[in-house]
């Protein structure tokens, strides 16, 4: 005797054999009961989970949401058309966004391989061969031969299994956008870096030029015996100290150029010349836009990407506790040749003594589809984290760019009336040294804050989804360097 319990769909099985034929026959017939009972696929159906998203992001205010964020091309804010060009370039050469499309095609392929495709297979082979019998007989044979079979989905284990390879690809789709705004992330952040060296570069040089004036200043007041040959020597150290940080800083500049150059995937000597055209450090001019935390659900791919593997994991319990119950195949043979033969006819499979490794398989499904939905929440909530520590940031330095405007704008008058002062005798060249070293220290700090706060400004953008599903296809035309 048989029971088969547990069984969904609400069909006890009991067979009582007298044969092993009668045993066959009778779970063909249980088994055909089962199958056009409409029994639904096994498992959970995904739902995705309520996050409770806040109602607005902390330090960002009151604002309205941003839909279209994903194809917003947000590097355009800087009205900069040389950065237009380098970020076109990079999405249609960069080499990580190539392999990520790459992923997607293989997942594509995939999905071919579930649902109906599981659940139908053959083959034909001919066989032709000449043998010969001890007598000296030759004797040819030839003989071609079909299988095919069909595997009832009773249980829903195939359509589950399609579900979860289709979320797989879905997957991988929006991974390609995280790929996307890693890439624009890196770009941007890397080609600002290159302009604020270039711009402290040429503080320097500045400072350099303002520096040998004032050697120049005191060497003549020490010839005229107004000055002392020890002023001289401080203005020599002075200039000494500034000429030996300019090397490092048109170094930091070109080495940001190698990785804007590996980003492109292109030459390093023709990116050279072209960003060796010097520019400002490049100004945001578009609003902060950051629009709700519920926005981030639609808006960032890391999160929907994470939700597509939420979903798969769930499809997994429905394949794994499928495997639980019995499967039934209906399987044909035709061979044609010397011989003809067929044979046609059902399989019932009852997982029995394997099922203990079944259930095992079924509860790791569980805990991987709780281990996911975890991993969903926290890419949520780190989303958010992302975005308001970027609006806090961006807005502390915006401040930091204003105070430090001011602060060199009071050195530059300050080092004038410096220098005016001791070449009148009124000072002595510790008034100007202080001067010159303090409007140098100001100048790089605005510059550095300038910096900082267009970085702030980039990884806002991407940590609200900004830009990853922006097409170059229609935009601007791209230039051959």
């Amino acid at each position: 005797t048989i029971w088969i319990t547990d069984n969904p769909c609400g069909h006890g099985i009991y067979v009582e054999p007298a044969s092993a034929e009668a045993v066959m026959k009778k779970a063909v017939c249980v088994a055909a009961v089962v199958l056009f009972s409409g029994c639904s696929a096994l498992g959970p159906d995904y739902s995705a989970p309520d996050l409770n998203a806040p109602a607005r992001f902390v330090g960002g205010g009151p604002s309205e949401g941003v839909r279209d964020a994903s194809v917003v091309p947000w590097w355009h804010g800087f009205d900069d058309p040389a950065l237009n060009q380098l970020v076109s370039i990079g999405l249609s050469q960069n080499l990580d966004i190539q392999a990520a499309l790459e992923r997607i095609v293989a997942a594509r392929e995939n999905t071919r391989r579930f649902g109906v495709a599981q659940q139908i297979d053959g083959n034909t082979s001919l066989d032709a061969r000449r043998s010969r019998a001890s007598t000296g007989t030759a004797t040819d044979t030839t003989n071609l031969n079909v299988d095919a079979f069909y595997v009832f989905d009773i249980f829903g284990e195939y359509r589950r299994s399609a579900e979860q390879s289709l979320a797989d690809l879905e997957a991988a789709q929006f991974d390609a956008g995280t790929v996307k705004l890693a890439y624009l992330a890196e770009l941007v952040s890397s080609y600002v870096l290159v302009r604020y060296y270039q711009a402290a570069a040429r503080i320097t040089q500045d400072t350099i030029a303002s520096r040998r004036n004032t050697l120049e200043t005191a060497r003549q007041r020490a010839e005229a015996q107004e000055g002392t040959q020890l002023e001289v020597a401080q203005a020599r150290s002075l200039l000494a100290t500034a000429e030996a940080s300019l090397p490092i800083l048109t170094a930091q500049a070109r080495v940001n150029t190698f990785r804007i150059a590996t980003l492109l995937n292109m030459p390093t000597g023709v990116l050279a010349q072209k960003l060796d055209q010097a520019r400002a450090i490049p100004r945001p001019r578009m609003a902060m836009a950051s629009g709700v935390p519920a926005d981030l659900l639609r808006n960032r791919p890391d999160i929907r990407a994470s939700e597509r593997r939420l979903a798969s994991a769930t499809a997994a319990i429905g394949v794994s506790e499928a495997q639980l119950y019995p499967s039934l195949r209906l399987a044909g043979s035709v061979t044609a040749g010397d011989i003809d033969t067929w044979s046609f006819g059902p399989t019932l499979s009852i997982p029995m003594f394997d099922r203990t490794s079944r259930s095992a398989a079924r509860n790791i499904a569980l805990s991987d589809a709780r281990q996911a939905e975890i991993a969903y929440r926290n890419t949520f909530i780190t989303g958010i984290e992302e975005v308001q520590a970027s609006l806090t940031l961006t807005d502390a330095r915006q401040s930091q760019v204003t105070a430090y405007q001011q602060a060199t704008s009071s050195a530059d008058r300050v080092l004038n009336l410096a220098r005016r002062s001791y070449e009148a005798g009124v000072v002595t060249i510790d008034d100007v040294l202080d001067a010159e070293r303090t409007r140098l220290s100001n100048r790089l700090d605005l510059a550095l804050a300038q910096s900082e706060h267009a970085q702030a400004w980039v990884q806002l953008q991407v940590s609200v989804g900004k830009g990853w599903a922006y097409s170059i296809s229609g935009g601007e035309a791209l230039e051959t360097y």
